[in-house]
């Protein structure tokens, strides 16, 4: 038996240091019951040594099966001693922290030295963390079941039974939140953050109004909601109104500078009319007034006004008036100012007596020193030629008048002379050529566009479209105006671009196609009291900071130029600087930085400062080893090598324990059982103290009282407990609510040994104006508009002077004040008073002072009132007599009369009839008045009119001949002679013969006609009515008419133009298209009575005029017969009639003498023929070609007009010699030789080459 427990120890201690290992590591393992046992035999081995020995065998079968069992142990603890080394590990980079000594019991946490009794018979205490339990002495039902302290871990629970320890799991205390949860590595769940308070649900640090008493603002914190009554801000306004659903009183309206403003109220700021505030529940917001543009250029707002206004326009930094003329930069517009918009018109220009005036550079109108004729400028006796619709015209300009006359065109430049009709029409201008049909712009001339046609080049000025948009640019180069930009003051902006106007910085415009858009700037809210406007800035702006010589703008933020620890703001032209807040350092034990602490290089620990990777000693553990690491520092426990006694003694002053030396024990006072070495054990008589046997001497101290972890700790039986509260010398149960005995309307609240106060929390007052009570409001008073009132008082209404209010139970209800009875039905309330007098009338709105007389305010016209000591008095205003025999009822019924007499005649009222003859009135019968006017005569157009004599309004006179008088326009047949036709026009009298034309191929004339007629009236096809006038051809001075009277027949002549008596020829005016007769720009002479029987020369060197009966008569001068043929008569300058020319003269064509008359052929294209001695050629018209896309118009040879060839798909050489190429360009080569027209250059598939040089039959080269 000997030998085996020699073998047992070894194992027993080894087990034991294993153990001690894992308690290091950090871990405490409970004890098995079979270590329990082991520990439990060795101990009672003293006390069997003196039996007998008797079967060992019997004896050494529990200890061999524990022993089996111990190894398996030992396995299980070697696996388990690798996991902890790996936990060990990961424990060492963590920085530990000392923990509150607690030890677990019975559920509960119980703090260092408490001592409780799990059951009857045994005694439990908790010291450094651990729980020491041992058996109560002197119990006989609890002997034989003693037990050397056992040292149990966190959380466990034992019991003894039949000598045996048994360990169950905590008991957990019943929890009262929404939702738990069992932290890992913890026993018992506890509460998941969060609240649930009036049936809502809130996250953990809400904070939240309580739902049915605004007033209390609640917060849920470690799953338990605190409310605390909610502190109102004082009232900006003097009377604050409380709204349904509110804490708080907010202001029925708003009040700033003296001026109040009800709530929803708008007005306009004072000082700056561009912004509109309004009281919105006690606060006054302002915001930009916004301003639409209906016009380009409006004019600047009136003073006190914001917006701009389009009755004026506000142009280039000046003010314009509607009407007001503008100047445009255009001399020959006028621009003029027209509600916020400029519109521009030509200048009038007087007319001018030629048909193709001229412009002079620098001047807005046409003047005749000039012409201008297919849109170009010639001066005067300028000769030019042209070309229209295949003719050669030479033309010259004399004057305004352009005269053209046709002449040989030029022969075709690629065509010599003697080489035969043209081969190739092309153009040549100004040394270059063009082929047929190409079109160009001459190189520095952008407006003008030049075509080749039948070889002769021809230039026209470009037409530019208008541009779609209001502000084009012309870029240089160009001829027309474009819209992809805007050109607007001078400047050119680009679409989509974004700009200011200069002349107007509260514009904004924006360049879209080609058009500026303006609208008003929408300036943002300042957030300043005096905001500032600066020369051509637009929004105000707050003033900028100066701090240290440094400017900042408004609203900025920046950090102090001398100390970069404060930050400050810029706020309405002023620095406002605060320390720095700093940011929350990302290590534990940061250096102090330059303003805040937070520098992580190095480590602040225990009052000094180590660099980053020092190692020092803990500054209070000395057992302790620290490291610093980023800012973080960790500390460690010192390692102990292990020791081979089972109880190590740890020395004072010494960080790991040694094996103590065999000592003697110690005597216990009062008896009992000899403490051990090393023991522990109390007094007796001092619960407080406790001893320690050391080598048979007794020491004993106090015991240390830990540290309380609460604020307000009770004194316990030894050690301050937190199992209550001691507040200001008074004790109080944990749990407990109390008043505060320092503050006034707080509570307080003792829990685990900390007190907190808070104010009281008030019921809401159950009426609307509850007065100040001691803490809470109350009812039994009231408080109206601040000031407090007692129940049942009655006191003046502090916002009606006239009311009286009275408070009863927290109520105040306001009526008007009552007054005395008056005698009087409509007595006045002077200002400043309460009560109505009746010293004065108030009637229907009118106030009356006593004795005044007024209109009736409900009969103005017919009824006067007096005011008579309060009272009104009306009656009817008299009646005037009426002035006739039979009045009716009127107005206001009076007598009126409804007739009037005139001239005998009775008329009835509203009745219009004729003055007294002669007079050229117009009366009307009203109230038996007459009232007469002048009859008003429509305006004439004539200017010659004649008042007939018993007529009023003068009308138009007419002409007078020979007698009598024919009307304006008229048109008749002098009496003298049936073929001389007369006509009226402006008091004018032009007569001449009829000058007839015929229209068809066999007239004949009868011997009463004046003209020859044509059988029928149909002309070209078309069927005339009788009376139906037309014109026969192309000229408008011929009219034909079908005879009214006879048999159809049509007769023609040429119209009768009116003279133009005393019409300067410069204001003679041509007549324009489909006009036959030229008119005057001004009035014609009128034939008065001092120049009856002169005589006037009109323009028209055919006429003489003479004065007779205040009308001019113009009599068309008789030409004499000629006898020569009317190709030969021709008029000299001045002369009215023509004269025959001399003989003909034959013609000069390239030195050859032609008859008159003959006629030759040019070229297979031009006929020429000799007129009086002039050759005039006529060339052949070619039909228009519709050439396909890959073809192109080309002449061929022998034939005039051209046709279609493919293009480029052939090359031609022709002539002497020319060549066309593929791309229809054009050659010319002299030389004899041979020439390759087209060939394969890379495969050598074909060659085509001309065969000759000169005079080259046309040969074609197809591709």
């Amino acid at each position: 038996m000997a030998g085996l427990r020699a073998a047992l120890l070894p194992l027993v201690l080894q087990l034991t240091s294993l153990a001690l290992v894992s308690v290091t590591g950090g871990v405490i393992l409970r004890d098995s019951p079979e270590l329990v046992d082991i520990h439990h035999y060795q101990q009672q081995e003293p006390a069997h040594a003196s039996a007998p020995a008797g079967a060992p065998q019997e004896q050494g079968r529990p200890l061999e099966e524990r022993l089996g069992r111990l190894e398996a142990q030992m396995m299980e603890l070697r696996e388990q001693n690798k996991e902890l080394r790996v936990r060990v590990r990961q424990l060492e980079s963590c920085e530990c922290r000392p923990a509150s000594a607690q030890c677990w019991g019975l559920g509960r946490a119980w703090p260092e030295g408490a001592r409780w009794e799990p059951d009857t018979c045994t005694a439990c205490v908790c010291r450094d963390g651990a729980v020491h339990c041992e058996p109560k002495a002197g119990l006989a039902h609890c002997r034989g079941e003693s037990l050397p302290s056992p040292i149990w871990g966190e959380g466990s629970v034992s019991a003894l039974q039949a000598g045996t320890v048994r360990c169950q799991g905590p008991s957990c205390s019943e929890l009262n939140c929404l939702e738990s949860y069992t932290p890992p590595g913890e026993c018992c769940p506890v509460c998941r953050p969060g609240c649930e308070y009036e049936g809502q649900s809130y996250e953990e640090g809400a904070n939240f109004l309580s739902s049915s008493n605004p007033c209390l603002q609640c917060s849920c914190l470690s799953s338990l909601v605190r409310c605390v009554p909610m502190k109102c801000p004082p009232s900006p306004c003097p009377e604050p109104v409380l709204r349904p659903g509110r804490c708080c009183p907010t202001c029925r309206g708003c009040t700033e500078g003296g001026s109040h403003w009800e709530h929803g109220q708008e007005w306009t700021a004072p000082g700056d009319p561009c912004r509109i505030c309004q009281c919105l529940e006690g606060h006054i917001q302002c915001r930009q007034r916004e301003c639409a543009s209906l016009c380009p250029y409006p004019a600047r707002p009136l003073p006190g006004t914001c917006c701009p206004l389009c009755d004026g326009c506000f142009l280039n930094g000046r003010e314009y008036r509607s009407g007001e003329s503008v100047g445009s930069g255009d001399p020959c517009s006028h621009c003029h100012c027209a509600n916020g918009s400029v519109q521009c018109e030509p200048l009038p220009c007087p007319p001018v007596p030629c048909r193709h005036p001229g412009r002079i550079p620098g001047q807005c109108c046409p003047v005749c020193d000039g012409c201008e004729y297919q849109g170009h400028q010639y001066q005067s006796e300028e000769t030019f030629s042209l070309r229209e619709s295949g003719h050669c015209l030479r033309c010259s300009c004399q004057a305004g008048e352009v005269s053209c006359e046709e002449q040989q065109c030029p022969l075709a430049p690629c065509t010599l002379p003697d080489s035969g009709p043209p081969l190739c029409p092309a153009c040549v201008l100004e040394g270059e050529e063009f082929a047929e049909g190409v079109q160009w712009e001459p190189d520095g001339q952008p407006c003008m566009a030049c075509s080749c046609h039948d070889g002769v080049p021809t230039c026209g000025a470009v037409l530019c479209s208008p541009a779609p948009c209001q502000h084009p640019t012309q870029p240089p180069g160009t001829c027309c105006p474009i819209c992809e930009s805007c050109t607007y003051h001078g400047q050119v902006y680009a679409n989509g671009q974004n700009f200011t106007d200069a002349d107007s910085p509260c514009h904004a415009c924006s360049c879209e196609d080609g058009t500026v858009r303006c609208s008003l700037v929408d300036c943002p809210p300042t957030t300043c009291a005096r905001p500032q406007s600066e020369p051509g800035q637009c929004c105000p702006r707050c003033p900028d900071c100066i701090l240290e010589e440094q400017v900042f703008v408004d609203g900025e933020n920046f950090s102090h130029p001398r100390d970069p620890c404060q930050e400050c703001q810029c706020q309405e032209g002023h620095a406002r600087c605060q320390r720095r807040a700093c940011p929350r350092a990302l290590c534990a034990h940061p250096l102090p930085g330059p303003c805040c602490q937070n520098v992580c290089n190095g480590c602040a620990f225990g009052g000094k400062e180590y660099p980053n990777g020092a190692d020092f000693p803990h500054p209070s553990d000395p057992c302790r080893q620290c490291s610093c690491l980023s800012g973080s520092v960790q500390c460690l426990a010192r390692r102990c090598p292990p020791l081979p006694c089972p109880e190590p003694v740890l020395l004072p002053e010494e960080c790991c324990p040694q094996c103590p030396a065999a000592a003697s024990g110690c005597p216990r006072p009062g008896g009992g059982v000899p403490a051990r070495h090393l023991e522990h054990f109390p007094l007796p008589d001092d619960p407080c103290r406790r001893c320690l046997c050391l080598d048979g001497s007794v020491s004993c101290q106090r015991l240390p009282c830990p540290p309380a972890p609460c604020a307000h700790p009770r004194q316990g039986p030894c050690c301050p407990s937190c199992d209550g509260c001691l507040y200001q010398g008074t004790e109080f149960a944990s749990g407990a609510r109390f008043p505060s005995p320092s503050v006034a309307c707080h509570v307080c609240l003792c829990w685990e040994g900390s007190v907190s106060c808070e104010p009281q929390a008030c019921a809401p007052a159950q009426c609307p104006f509850p007065a100040r009570g001691d803490c809470c409001p109350a009812c039994d008073g009231c408080e109206y508009l601040g000031e407090p009132y007692l129940s049942s008082q009655e006191f003046p209404d502090p916002r009606e002077p006239c009311g009286l209010c009275t408070c009863l139970g927290g109520f105040v209800t306001c009526r008007r004040r009552p007054c005395e009875p008056l005698g009087c039905s409509h007595p006045l309330t002077p200002a400043g008073h309460c009560c109505p007098t009746c010293q004065g009338c108030l009637y229907h709105g009118v106030t009356a002072a006593p004795g005044e007389t007024l209109p009736d305010p409900l009969d103005p016209g017919c009824s006067l009132c007096t005011c008579q000591e309060g009272s009104m008095h009306c009656q009817k205003k008299p009646c005037p007599p009426a002035p006739c025999p039979h009045p009716s009822p009127g107005p206001c019924f009076c007598p009126v009369c409804h007739s009037c007499l005139s001239q005998g005649q009775e008329h009835q009222d509203g009745e219009e009839f004729e003055g007294p003859p002669g007079s050229c009135e117009w009366c009307r019968c009203q109230g038996g008045q007459v009232s007469c006017v002048r009859r008003p005569c429509p305006p004439l157009s004539c200017p010659l009119q004649v008042t007939e004599p018993g007529s009023c309004c003068p009308r138009c006179r007419g002409c007078l001949a020979d007698g009598e008088e024919h009307p304006e326009g008229s048109s008749w047949v002098r009496p003298q002679s049936r073929c001389s036709s007369c006509t009226c026009h402006e008091g004018v009298v032009t007569c001449a013969r009829v000058q007839c034309v015929s229209s068809c191929a066999r007239p004949h004339q009868g011997l009463s006609d004046c003209c020859p007629r044509c059988s029928d009236c149909e002309h070209e096809g078309h069927k005339y009515e009788p009376g139906e006038s037309f014109q026969p051809g192309a000229d408008p001075c011929e009219v034909c008419i079908c005879e009214p009277e006879g048999p159809p027949s049509i007769q023609c002549h040429r119209r009768q133009c009116p003279s133009l008596v005393g019409c300067p020829i410069s204001q003679l005016l041509p007549p324009g298209p489909q006009h036959c007769c030229p008119t005057c720009a001004q009035a014609l002479s009128n034939c008065t009575e001092g120049l009856l029987g002169s005589e006037l020369a009109p323009p028209d060197p055919c006429y003489t005029c003479q004065c007779q009966d205040l009308t001019w008569l113009c009599i068309h001068r008789a030409c004499p017969e000629l006898s020569c043929p009317p190709s030969e008569r021709h008029t000299l300058p001045g002369s009215c009639c023509p004269v025959c020319r001399a003989p003909a003269q034959s013609c000069a064509h390239q030195g050859r003498a032609v008859a008159s008359g003959e006629r030759w052929a040019e070229d297979v294209c031009t006929t020429c023929s000799c007129v009086a001695g002039t050759v005039r050629c006529q060339s052949q018209r070619c039909p228009p070609l519709s050439c396909g896309q890959d073809e192109a118009p080309a002449l061929s040879p022998g034939s005039c007009c051209p046709r279609c060839l493919p293009r480029p798909a052939s090359c031609m050489a022709f002539g002497d010699p020319h060549y066309r190429t593929f791309d229809g360009r054009l050659l010319h080569f002299q030389g004899s030789c041979s020439y390759v027209l087209a060939k394969d250059c890379r495969g050598g598939d074909f060659r085509c080459a001309a065969p000759s040089a000169s005079s080259l039959t046309p040969y074609t080269c197809p591709r």
